[in-house]
This record gives structure tokens, sequence and C-alpha cells, in this order.
């Protein structure tokens, strides 16, 4: 069966101390059930959220049309989708709902629409002048290839490869994120994400110290990025020439000295991802850390707050899109590891944040074209606050895949 009863933190089974009425309860069961009945079963409903999230989809097909511009946020008045052109970071992650959509239901008509726009951001693939190359392109013909093995979306997830490797310094063993002038050589935490596109190019056949060059980034990102308590600071300028760090910021968060929800969110799946691709225990180890943080640290109904040290919480914005990033890096992590109490957590965690997400975050009633809203890309006052966001979407339809799988 798909759903399956799981066992949650803030649930307890009374215990019925009498024999008797134990026996009673049993043989009454047995005498009413035939060989045919199935006891039901409780879980996320999964089939429904994806019938709800094609008609979404559906919608925003048919409202940017152009293949040329990218959904990003939705507009608060209207519910449509604010679009950007292919240049910008999330670019990818349209293509990527869509390509999830026809992993879901096999009909042609999503590999259609993924394939339109994944095919319309292909010069992306040479693009040199950030580290966002690998949101781009992973997101887009990393699924495109994934679910159709298109030797031409192979081709393109090499040259794609390359042109990150290109920001890669031997010298630090980091990927540059920005050229910026303030900056002298910026890393953050969330571009662990972007690494993954290294990974993918050694594995389909592109150079091997791809892979080298992604391993060394994660190491040094856990050196620079991660703080004691598992807190992740967002922007961690290096010297260029030792590596040691200059200073903390952001670009997001409310400061250097802050954590930033979804950027500990990124740093879990991206950790993850770096060890399912290395088996090094250090880059568990890390998703571990970043995810006991983000755990301990989220309020009753398990979605974030922007920010996790904003002072004026609870009296600021959550962020949807932090935590359906976070439920699918905790189910990338629980794929991996062994079965046990462990595990356990970590799955459960993912689920109280997929069920909340689920219950009390949809969009259903609203007028948003998105599938799940209250999402925040910075803070109140910057665009895309508190509402849907593509990239949240992306993540709660692919965490809700692995769910279905893990079932």
């Amino acid at each position: 069966m798909e759903f399956i009863t799981i066992k949650r933190k803030g649930f307890m089974m009374k215990k019925v101390l009498c024999v008797s009425s134990i026996l009673f309860f049993v043989l009454f069961v047995l005498s009413c059930a035939g060989p045919e009945q199935e006891v039901e079963q409780k879980g996320i409903p999964v089939d429904e959220i994806f019938d709800y999230a094609a008609e979404q989809l559906t919608k925003a097909v048919a409202q940017v049309q152009d293949g040329e511009q990218f959904p990003f946020y939705t507009d608060k008045e209207t519910g449509n989708w604010e679009t950007m052109d292919d240049s910008w970071w999330a670019s990818g992650f349209f293509a990527g709902c869509l390509w999830l959509m026809y992993e879901h239901t096999g009909d042609e008509i999503w590999n259609t629409h993924a394939a339109k726009w994944t095919n319309s951001m292909e010069n992306q693939k040479s693009n040199t002048s950030d580290a966002d190359i690998g949101y781009r392109i992973v997101n887009s013909f990393g699924n495109a290839y994934r679910l159709t093995q298109d030797d031409h979306y192979k081709e393109v997830l090499i040259e794609a490869a390359g042109s990150l490797a290109s920001r890669y310094s031997d010298k630090i063993g980091c990927v540059k994120a920005y050229d910026m002038d303030q900056w002298k050589f910026p890393i953050l935490i969330d571009h662990m994400m972007n690494i993954e596109l290294m990974f993918i190019g050694t594995n389909i056949g592109g150079n091997p110290e791809w892979k080298t060059m992604a391993e060394e980034h994660s190491v040094n990102t856990i050196r620079t990025c991660i703080r004691e308590d598992g807190s992740s600071i967002q922007v961690v300028d290096l010297d260029p020439d030792t590596g040691e760090v200059i200073a903390h910021y952001t670009l997001c968060g409310l400061s250097g000295d802050s954590a930033w929800a979804r950027g500990q969110g990124e740093g879990i799946y991206g950790f993850a991802i770096a060890y399912r691709e290395t088996k090094n225990p250090e880059f568990l180890n890390a998703a571990m850390k970043l995810a006991d943080y983000f755990i301990e640290n989220l309020p009753d109904d398990f979605v974030p707050f922007w920010d996790f040290k904003d002072p004026d919480i609870p009296n600021v914005i959550r962020d949807a899109s932090a935590a359906s990033m976070t439920a699918d890096g905790l189910l990338e992590m629980c794929v991996l590891m062994d079965a046990g109490p462990t595990r356990d957590k970590y799955f459960n965690a993912a689920v109280d944040i997929l069920e909340s997400l689920y219950t009390n975050y949809m969009t259903t009633g609203t007028k948003s074209l998105g599938v799940i809203d209250h999402a925040s890309f910075q803070d109140k006052d910057a665009v895309g606050a508190d509402t849907s966001l593509i990239f949240g979407d992306y993540n709660f339809l692919s965490a809700l895949l692995k769910y279905k799988r893990m079932m």
C-alpha cells in the first residue's frame, strides 16, 4: 500500500493493561475481518498533492507560455508568476517541476512542457560568470537526462560541468561563487547544491578531476561555513592565496552572524549529495550536524522562520521553501543511512515537515499559481516574501517522490 502508519513524536499509544480486554479485541477483529479486507493506513497523500500540482503547473504553463521566461515568485495580488530570463540563478526550477510531474505521471504532455523550458536555456551551459550554473542545469538538464537518457542532455551536462569547474581554484580547493568587487573569493553554504553538477559530469563520462574538485570544495565548506553549534554562515570570503577566512557575510539572511534557514537546508541537501557520491563520512556528519540544528530550532508547526537568529521571532515571516528544501535533504540522507534510531529521527522530521506543508501551507483557496505558500526569498521587505517560490515547489515535489519511493 502507498501509505503506512509511522511512529511520530507527540503521539502515544495508550497501553491496555487488561489481558482479557486485549484478547476480546483481537477475537472481535478476527471475527469481523475477511481474507480480502485491508486495514486502512494513514500517510501523506502524495497522489492527491500531485493532482493539485498538475492543475497549478498547467495554469502556470498557460500563463507564462513563452519558453524564454521562467517563474520565480507569485504576485500576492494576482497570484500569477513573476518571471525572469534564463540567466537568473533559479531559472532551472520550473523545468525541474515539469520533469518531476513527468516522472510521477508518465504523461508525455509533461515531457513536452519540460523539454520546452529545458531546451530554451541550453545556452547557459557555457555560462562561467558564477557558480549558479549548478542550479540552472541540474534541475533542468539533470532531470531531463535522468528520465530520458537522451544523449543531447548528457552532452549539455558535461559541458556545463566543465563551465562550473572553470571557477575552481587549485590553490585553495574551492569553487568561487561570484565575481564581486567587495569580496575576494566568496563561497556560500547554499552553493553546496551547485557542486552536484561536477559529480554528475564525472559520473556520465566527463573529467574525473571534477569529482575531486567537488569533494575538496565540500571539505573546505565544512571548515569555513559550519559553526560549532551546527548553524551555518551563508557567505564566507576567503583569501584567494591561502584559503583563510577574511570575513562572514550574507546575501539573503539577517547578517553574517545569523543562520539563514534556506541556506541551512541547502547545506543539508548538498552534503547528503556529497556523501552519496564519495561515501566520505565527513560529509554525512556535516549533513547531520546541520540537520540537528535545523530540527532543534523549528517552531511547533515544523516550518522555520526565515532566519533562525532573527531577534523578533516569533513575529517574523516563515519560509516554506526552506522547509521543503530541508525535507528533501533529510530524505536524501535517509536513503543513504542504515536503519536505526538515528535514521528514524531524520525520517520522522522530514515527514513532520511534509505533513505540515500539506496541511497548513498549500495554496488551495488562494489565487496563487504555486503549490505551497508562505515561502520567502529573503526578508519581509524583499521581493518574493511570504508567497510561492518556484524552488519551494520543486523541492516539495521532489521530497514527496522520495517519500513515496521509501514507502
